[in-house]
C-alpha cells in the first residue's frame, strides 16, 4: 500500500510539472523564437521574412505568401496589360523561369496581380490549439542575382527593339518596334523598383545599354508624327467618330480633319428586333478598319451585339456605351497585337 501511495505522488507530481509547461506548442515543445520575433533565425539583412498563420499547412504558407506580396505592394503596380504584352514579348523563355524550373513550385507565387519569387518555406509549428505557424521567406542575395540577370536579358530586347525602329520607312511599323521597347522598360522598371527592396546596393549598380528618358520621349515624337484621318458611315451624330479620336488620342496619336497618312474608317448600323417581351430591342453593328500609309488594312475589327431597354432611345443610347467599351477593348487590343506581331517575330 505504501508503495502504491508513492506511485501516486509521482504521478501526480509529474501532471502539475505538465500543466504547468503545457499550452506552448503541439506535443508541450516550447514556442519557436521566430513566432514571435522573424528574425531571429532569418536576419533582416539576409531575408525578406514574414510568418504565415493558418488551420493546416497549406493556408499558414499562403498568409505567409500574401503577407510577403504586400512588401512589394506597397510601391509597385504593373498595368495588367502591360504584363500580359511583356509574356509575348519576353524572348522565349526566361533567365527566371528557366531558374525557377530547377526548384520547388512553391519558389514562384501568383498571388492577384503580384508575382512572388524564389519564395521558400523554413520551419513549421503546430499550437496545442491547432493553429499552423510557418516561415515565408526570400533569400536576398540569391533572388538579387535571379533579378539582375532577368534585368540584363530584358534591357537588351529592348535595345534591339530601339535598334529595329531606326531603320523603318513604315510610320506604323517603326511605332511598334518602339512601343515594344516600351513595355520592356516598363517592366525593367518595375523590377528594379522590386530589387531596391530585395537587395538596394544591385538596383543601384542596374546599367542600361540604352537611355529610358530618350527612348519615351522618341515613343512620343514617334506617336504624334502618326496622323490620322477618322471616317465612320453612319455616325450621323459622330458619337463613334468622338470615341474613336478620343482612343487614338489616349495613345498620343494625332487627329486630323483633312486627308491624312494614316486612317481609320469603318460603320455602323442599328436596326430594331422585334422579340417576344415588353422591351425595345436593338442590334447594332460596329465594323473598323485601320490603314498605314500605303493603303493597306492593318487592323481590323467587327462586332455585333442586342441590347434590350424600355425605350428605343435608352437602348440606342446603350448602344453607343457598349461600342465605346468595344473600342476602348478590343479595337485597341487589336491595334497593340499588330505593333507586337512585328517585334514578336
Amino acid at each position: 500500500m505504501k508503495f502504491k501511495k508513492i506511485i501516486t505522488a509521482i504521478i501526480l507530481t509529474g501532471l502539475l510539472i505538465s500543466c504547468a509547461t503545457g499550452g506552448s506548442g503541439s506535443g508541450g515543445r516550447k514556442i519557436p523564437d521566430w513566432v514571435n520575433d522573424k528574425h531571429s533565425v532569418y536576419p533582416d539583412d539576409k531575408y525578406l521574412v514574414e510568418i504565415g498563420e493558418g488551420t493546416s499547412l497549406k493556408s499558414a504558407k499562403q498568409n505567409g505568401q500574401t503577407s510577403l506580396a504586400r512588401i512589394f505592394r506597397t510601391t509597385i503596380k504593373v498595368d495588367s496589360t502591360v504584363s500580359t504584352r511583356y509574356k509575348d514579348l519576353s524572348d522565349g523563355k526566361t533567365i527566371l523561369e528557366s531558374q525557377m524550373e530547377t526548384t520547388s513550385d512553391e519558389s514562384i507565387t501568383q498571388l492577384s496581380d503580384e508575382t512572388l519569387i524564389n519564395v521558400h518555406f523554413g520551419e513549421s509549428w503546430t499550437s496545442s490549439e491547432g493553429r499552423v505557424y510557418v516561415v515565408a521567406y526570400i533569400d536576398r542575395m540569391e533572388t538579387a542575382n535571379i533579378y539582375r540577370q532577368r534585368i540584363d536579358q530584358d534591357a537588351t530586347r529592348a535595345n534591339l527593339f530601339i535598334s529595329q525602329s531606326e531603320g523603318q520607312e513604315d510610320l506604323l511599323r517603326r511605332y511598334g518596334f518602339l512601343d515594344a521597347a516600351i513595355v520592356m522598360d516598363r517592366s525593367i522598371q518595375a523590377l528594379r523598383e522590386q530589387l531596391e527592396i530585395i537587395y538596394q546596393p544591385f538596383a543601384r549598380a542596374v546599367l542600361l545599354p540604352y537611355s529610358p528618358e530618350e527612348l519615351r520621349s522618341l515613343h512620343a515624337d514617334t506617336a504624334e508624327n502618326m496622323v490620322f484621318m477618322i471616317r465612320v458611315d453612319g455616325d450621323e451624330n459622330g458619337k463613334v467618330g468622338d470615341v474613336v479620336a478620343q482612343v487614338l488620342n489616349n495613345r498620343g496619336f494625332s487627329v486630323s480633319a483633312e486627308t491624312a497618312r494614316l486612317s481609320v474608317t469603318g460603320r455602323i448600323a442599328m436596326e430594331e428586333v422585334l422579340l417576344n417581351n415588353d422591351y425595345k430591342n436593338l442590334r447594332w453593328n460596329l465594323f473598323m478598319e485601320m490603314r498605314n500609309e500605303k493603303g493597306d488594312m492593318v487592323v481590323t475589327m467587327d462586332e455585333q451585339q442586342r441590347e434590350t431597354a424600355i425605350s428605343l432611345q435608352e437602348a440606342e443610347a446603350r448602344a453607343y456605351r457598349s461600342m465605346e467599351k468595344v473600342l476602348n477593348e478590343k479595337f485597341i487590343g487589336a491595334l497593340e497585337s499588330y505593333f507586337d506581331s512585328y517585334a514578336g517575330s
